[in-house]
């Protein structure tokens, strides 16, 4: 499977604001998995959270998808959104950091990451950032743009608030050697760049001030999805190809090497990660899994704790649902969201409660 997975890191952003917004709300009677109707099929969603909504790329043509939960006669429904055609589209979207109203999508083939607006999904400009940069994730404490060239080679941060009509400062530079199919995580908060990047065999950290960010360790890891917890910069979940492991990774004391701070055996390969401040979603096949991040108090055992397995797939009655593989995970304020490979339908489904 191809590494870029949602970044999950920018799809969890949402979960920093306290309580549920007026679009993620549902009655107490929803059930806890939910079948939402969408137009087109999605791939890559993250929660939006100034848009109240989940946004995505379309499967099948260069469109940015949004669809708004909501509920009607006791239901949950879906309003779905789809944007111009946006040729060139890249492989994921990034919320905006500093809540800015926007969305940031990459486009190679232009040499350009495109600034998309959250409500009307309209291209409001375009930001270079790189070489051909084809996958973006947002450093929010550095309110830094992070953008991954196609070939995997670089990554290069630029300043997200550029002066009107000016392209923006390039705050670093890093030759990363990842490939076609790597990825880079950015942090949600501290005052420094820092970031993590995903290769076929090896899990990189990178820290610094402005100009002078450079690798501070590097770990042999065959991830197959990663996500970054929201509260504690320097830790990485990743779920390893082809087992049932799951791990969390985080810098030693010292900083000159990362190490794995917690494991657990899941009983089914991982194909997706998503967190908020307090919890972690590994999606395998036909499970949910719910486990504890335990950001400030680390994992004195070594291992995760698990509040809850969810059979998502119990909920669907359709064969063709029942068989639809996942194609990627948003977190949003109370509830997670699945969206399915192939059918125009994605899955609502509850977070356990604190």
């Amino acid at each position: 499977m191809d590494l870029r997975r949602t970044v999950a890191s920018t799809a969890a952003l949402a979960a920093l604001a306290a309580g549920c917004t007026a679009a993620d709300a549902v009655p107490d009677s929803t059930p806890e998995v939910a079948v939402l109707r969408l137009d087109t099929p999605v791939r890559e969603p993250v929660w939006s959270k100034e848009a109240e909504a989940v946004v995505g790329l379309a499967e099948t043509e260069p469109r940015i998808v949004k669809f708004a939960p909501g509920e009607s006669s006791g239901r949950l429904t879906a309003r779905t959104t789809s944007s111009d055609r946006i040729p060139g589209l890249g492989d994921n979207l990034a919320p905006s950091a500093t809540g800015e109203d926007v969305l940031y999508a990459p486009r190679p083939d232009a040499g350009r990451v495109a600034v998309v607006d959250s409500g009307t999904l309209r291209v409001k400009g375009t930001v270079r950032a790189g070489e051909a940069p084809a996958y973006v994730t947002v450093d929010s404490g550095a309110d830094v743009l992070l953008a991954l060239s196609r070939d995997g080679s670089t990554v290069t941060g630029v300043d997200v608030q550029p002066d009107p009509g000016e392209d923006p400062a390039v705050v670093t530079r890093n030759e990363v050697r990842l490939g076609p199919s790597g990825e880079v995580d950015g942090p949600a908060r501290g005052r420094l760049i820092e970031f993590h990047t995903v290769g076929p065999d090896r899990i990189s950290h990178y820290k610094g001030a402005v100009g002078e960010v450079e690798k501070t360790a590097d770990i042999p890891f065959r991830a197959e999805t990663t996500t970054g917890d929201l509260v504690k910069v320097s830790r990485l979940y990743a779920a390893e190809k082809g087992t049932d492991r799951l791990v969390a990774i985080d810098v030693a004391p010292g900083g000159d090497k990362l190490l794995i701070a917690a494991r657990s055996r899941l009983g089914a390969p991982v194909l997706h990660l998503g967190a908020d401040e307090n919890r972690l979603y590994a999606v395998t096949e036909d499970r949910l899994v719910v486990l504890e991040t335990n950001s400030y108090e680390g994992f004195p055992s070594g291992e995760f704790t698990v509040v809850k397995s969810i059979d998502y797939r119990s909920a669907l009655k359709d064969a063709e649902l029942r068989q639809a593989p996942v194609s990627g995970l948003a977190v949003g304020p109370s509830r997670v969201y699945l969206t399915l490979r192939g059918v125009p339908y994605a899955l609502s489904v509850a977070e356990p409660g604190l």
